[in-house]
């Protein structure tokens, strides 16, 4: 088995590409709502003192907890080798909360200095199959808080990238202090991601900020009134802080078909794109589009609108950062070609493989980088991706799904 701290070297001459280095451990179940299992985490700290909560979800009825052993490490960074034998088991002794097929787990422990890395290793017991999840500590751009987002009705952090508005949820220290907390937020107006080929440089819009400002006790029940981007902080230490989307009651579902038509965007035309929405009848013009220029056949347009819709609500899980997870740059590129076959991240690159309907591989890297504490993937664009992007949008707008 291949550590998880080995490298891949890959070098695409052809497109002029510098070489770049990656971890050789597979991440792809992480992006496939299909996997056997899901899992989610939190990162809270004080000082060196750290807690990381994992959600473990089975997600297949042919696997149970006793089919799996979880083991964690903390190691330097992705290049540090692990040490043989080493690893603290996640058994039945770390369980916080168990829910139908659920499993949250607190892993505490204090972190060394020059330990920045975080990994899970996942062993399927029956299939003999190991998976890794890495999750990055305290370092130069990760900075947890002491404070994470609680369940009104459970001691255990939300996991979702995500608020429903009027959805009940708690602020808690998690290391026993009694804190007052501020809450502010921003407009949604993040615009969608742009073509993968289109290079040019876009001015983001102008924060606009939501008039109210809330102010919370230690644990007390709480519910975001306003939809927008919104930041939490503690009163007493405003540059640390906690962000997250709070989007409508339906999200990532669509109240209306004016909403519904936005994610069209990817496989429309500007013209057709301009007229579903300014349309005046939106629903009339969402069925015209995709009856008449998807396809005819109730069939496949009954299909089309499931898997695109489906990974619109997949993206929103993955995805989400100031912006709905399919307007992100990886939502972008999810939406059109599905789950990557192959994923490989490091601290700073996360690249995604594709097989190429036409022959040979296709691959996109994301930039890792941080906005203000926020860890977001920036797609490296280029005008190489047009001819594969062209094509994949023109099988989607013949009703043709991409998987």
């Amino acid at each position: 088995m291949k550590s998880f701290l080995s490298f891949l070297l890959f070098m695409i001459c052809s497109m002029s590409w510098a070489q770049q280095r990656m971890s050789s451990t597979e991440l792809s179940y992480l992006y496939n709502e299909e996997n056997e299992f899901l899992i989610r985490y939190q990162v809270a700290s004080q000082g060196n003192d750290y807690k990381v909560y994992l959600n473990f979800m089975l997600n297949d009825g042919n696997v149970r907890i006793t089919d799996y052993n979880l083991r964690y490490d903390i190691r330097e960074s992705y290049i540090t080798e692990k040490i043989i034998e080493s690893g603290d088991p996640i058994d039945s002794m770390k369980v916080l909360d168990v829910a139908f097929r659920e499993f949250t787990y607190l892993l505490e422990f204090e972190k060394q200095n020059n330990n920045n890395l975080l990994v899970v290793d996942i062993y399927n017991v029956v299939k003999d199959e190991h998976f890794y999840l890495d999750i990055p500590l305290s370092g130069e751009t990760t900075k947890p808080t002491s404070y994470l987002i609680f369940e009104a009705d459970k001691d255990i952090p939300y996991f979702s990238k995500y608020i429903n508005r009027n959805y009940p949820i708690r602020i808690k220290s998690v290391f026993g202090e009694s804190l007052n907390y501020k809450v502010s937020g921003i407009e949604n107006n993040k615009p969608v991601s742009l073509p993968p080929f289109d290079e040019s440089e876009r001015t983001e819009p102008t924060e606009v900020p939501i008039d109210t400002l809330y102010e919370i006790n230690e644990a007390e029940f709480f519910e975001f009134y306003n939809e927008g981007y919104h930041t939490i902080y503690a009163s007493d230490n405003p540059d640390s802080f906690i962000k997250i989307l709070v989007a409508d009651e339906f999200f990532p579902y669509f109240e209306n078909y004016k909403d519904l038509i936005q994610p069209l965007i990817y496989v429309s035309s500007n013209k057709e794109y301009t007229e579903m929405r300014d349309a005046e009848d939106t629903r009339l013009a969402f069925e015209n589009y995709v009856n008449n220029t998807i396809t005819a056949n109730q069939v496949i347009a009954k299909d089309f609108v499931k898997f695109y819709y489906r990974r619109v609500r997949e993206s929103a899980r993955l995805f989400t950062e100031d912006r709905a997870g399919w307007k992100t740059d990886r939502g972008m590129i999810f939406q059109v070609y599905g789950d990557p076959a192959q994923v490989f991240r490091n601290e700073k690159t996360e690249l995604w493989v594709y097989t190429s309907p036409i022959g040979g591989r296709i691959r996109f890297i994301f930039d890792i980088i941080y906005d203000n504490g926020i860890r977001q993937f920036k797609l490296i664009r280029g005008n190489r991706y047009r001819e594969e992007w062209m094509q994949a949008v023109t099988q989607w707008r013949a009703g043709r799904i991409i998987e």
